[in-house]
This record gives structure tokens, C-alpha cells and sequence, in this order.
């Protein structure tokens, strides 16, 4: 398979975004989800969100969320955070498989992402454009649709310090 040409300036564009958030912390839940009940803290999970290629070598990229529990009905849950419900990785980061995979194999949307500098593996892929999800808002941006959760999340990293 040829090797992909990204130019340089979106591989760093995408590698920063993805840089900026490792380390960033959720916090924010204003109710419990289930019952609309008042939550008070609980504890704090580290979650992976990505794995990026850093200079050759692969580094894993961790944000930290906070989950509640309900007063009223007892329910743990997470605060709002960049993930799908039971993914292993980032919201953009699948976002990005499910845009490249609608126009490539699994093997080319790999190879576009470690391009890229996404570590992510084919069956990570499958599995991901074979469930539902919702519509993923896209850009075009030196000749490659991406989705727009990838160009948004040094916005992220600003917000939340």
C-alpha cells in the first residue's frame, strides 16, 4: 500500500490538538443524569483518550474525570467529558475513524491516521464504523475532511485549565 502524504502543517495541527488535552480534568455535572437528583462528588478515573506517535514513539494521551453520585437515587456517574458511551477512547479520536473510514478501508484509514499521528488499529476501526453513532459535523481542510471535534479541542484544553 503507498504510504499517505499529509502535509506537515495538519499533522502538527492534529497532533497539537490532541497534545493539549492530556492531563486536562473534567468536573462538570450539574444533576444526575437518571433522576435529575443533586450529585456530590465521588472520586476521580484516569481515562485514555488517545495514543499519539511523539517523536517516534508512542505516548498515551490521559484526562482525568470526575464522577458523582446521586443523593437521591445513588447512581454513580462520570462528568461531561469528550466520550462516546462504552468507547475506550476519545470522542475525536472516533470521530476521526468513523469520517475516514466512510471513504477508506480500515487498513488506508490506519495508515492515514499514522500519518496523522493517531495510533489506532484495524480492528479498533471495524469496530468502530461497524455501531451507531450520531452524524460527525466535518471540515475540509488542506484537501482532507476532518471532523470538526478534532479542530475544536485545543478549545477544550483552553477552557477547562
Amino acid at each position: 500500500m503507498r504510504p499517505v502524504k499529509v502535509p506537515p502543517m495538519l499533522q502538527a495541527l492534529v497532533q497539537t490538538a490532541f497534545l493539549s488535552v492530556d492531563g486536562k480534568e473534567f468536573s462538570e455535572l450539574p444533576e444526575c443524569p437518571a433522576c435529575g437528583g443533586q450529585v456530590g462528588g465521588y472520586d476521580w478515573k484516569g481515562r485514555k483518550f488517545a495514543t499519539v506517535a511523539d517523536e517516534g514513539k508512542a505516548r498515551v494521551i490521559m484526562v482525568k474525570v470526575r464522577r458523582f453520585r446521586c443523593r437521591k437515587c445513588g447512581r454513580i456517574s462520570p462528568a461531561r467529558a469528550p466520550f462516546y458511551p462504552d468507547t475506550r477512547l476519545g470522542s475525536p479520536v472516533v470521530d476521526l475513524c468513523l469520517v475516514l473510514s466512510r471513504t477508506m478501508t480500515p487498513g488506508r484509514t490506519v495508515m492515514v491516521m499514522k500519518s496523522l499521528g493517531i495510533v489506532v488499529d484495524r480492528g479498533t476501526v471495524r469496530d468502530l464504523s461497524s455501531r451507531d453513532f450520531p452524524e460527525v459535523a466535518t471540515t475540509e481542510i488542506f484537501g482532507f475532511v476532518l471532523p470538526r471535534s478534532v479542530l475544536s479541542l485545543s478549545m477544550i484544553a483552553f477552557r477547562n485549565p
